[in-house]
């Protein structure tokens, strides 16, 4: 199989190619803006104001359903370990191909390439809303937002076209597999104590995490703790509606988007103080902090604050 992909990397490349012919000093500033969308931030902005404002239910199984499809796609690019465009480990590969040119790329990105996380992120999270919502019109916009999603990651030269591929096919395959599991474990979860759900949001993912111990899935595994955590506390104490008025929904996401902001780039100046001296088991350790903290404001922290306030109701 590997084979297989390196032997596809010449015609990827050359597509890559004839896309970069295609751009434009518009183009230039739209995508990589697509491409954040589709993001660590994109998607912290996405997944808090479903929760807050649009419906409680499906924010938290969009996080679940997001921040677990991210630790697979973490775990598969770790295993293929397959080079990004820019790559000079693709000289002689390219040179035997003959192909001369060079891609520049938009913006570099050193990770490992094979599938493409933004695809599959943008294809499971924005199918579940759109297989949650149920409207129609919500499946065309899910599917043009992901499709663009994809397509940027190309269009900026981070990912040839069997990322993106392979990305979709493993973002909808989750998809298809999360949507049968979810009601089964939301029974489950049903008659299960609080304090059972309260161990259950910190040990799975805990649990996951061992299976593969890697820096990126601590990251969104640490996020999943604090929301998990959250979530449940939410519902031991808060009870929070999400009705009301457009403008009080729009600016309990503005308000709520400052508070988890300012966590998440304050906890980010802190992680900066301890990267260069810390191990491997102690950045593991201060991701799910980190993470943790980000998560647990955006799960209780934010709506608490909010229902202060006055943006947000109890049921």
């Amino acid at each position: 199989m590997e084979a297989f992909l390196w032997d596809l990397i010449p015609w990827g490349y050359s597509i890559l190619l004839v896309i970069e012919n295609l751009r434009t000093g518009f183009l230039d500033l739209l995508f990589p803006i697509i491409t954040d969308f589709g993001g660590e931030k994109g998607y912290l902005i996405i997944l808090a104001v479903v929760y807050w404002s649009v419906n409680k239910s499906v924010g938290q199984g969009l996080a679940y359903s997001y921040l677990l499809t991210a630790t697979l796609n973490t775990w598969l690019k770790v295993i293929w370990r397959l080079p990004r465009p820019d790559s000079a480990a693709l000289e002689e590969t390219l040179n035997r191909a003959g192909i001369s040119d060079r891609l520049q790329p938009l913006i570099h990105e050193s990770t490992p390439a094979f599938p493409s996380g933004h695809t599959q992120g943008a294809f499971a999270a924005w199918g579940y809303m759109a297989a949650r919502f149920q409207r129609t019109w919500f499946w065309i916009v899910a599917a043009i937002i992901a499709t663009l999603i994809a397509f940027s990651r190309m269009y900026i030269g981070v990912h040839f076209p069997q990322d993106i591929l392979a990305g979709f096919v493993v973002g909808v395959i989750y998809l298809l597999l999360w949507l049968w599991i979810e009601p089964r474990v939301q029974a489950k979860l049903d008659k299960t104590s609080t304090g059972g759900r309260y161990a259950l949001a910190v040990l799975t993912p805990l649990i996951v995490l061992l299976v593969y111990p890697v820096a990126s899935a601590a990251t969104a595994l640490g996020a999943l703790i604090g929301l998990g955590v959250g979530f449940v506390l939410e519902g031991e104490t808060l009870h929070f509606k999400v009705d009301g008025l457009w403008w009080q929904r729009v600016l309990r996401g503005v308000v709520g988007m400052v508070l988890v902001f300012t966590t998440y780039f304050g906890s980010s100046a802190l992680f900066g103080l301890f990267d260069e001296s810390m191990g491997a088991v102690m950045e593991l350790i201060w991701r799910i902090i980190r993470y943790g903290l980000v998560g647990f404001v955006g799960g209780w922290g934010a709506p608490w604050v909010l229902m202060q306030i006055g943006l947000l109701k109890a049921e």
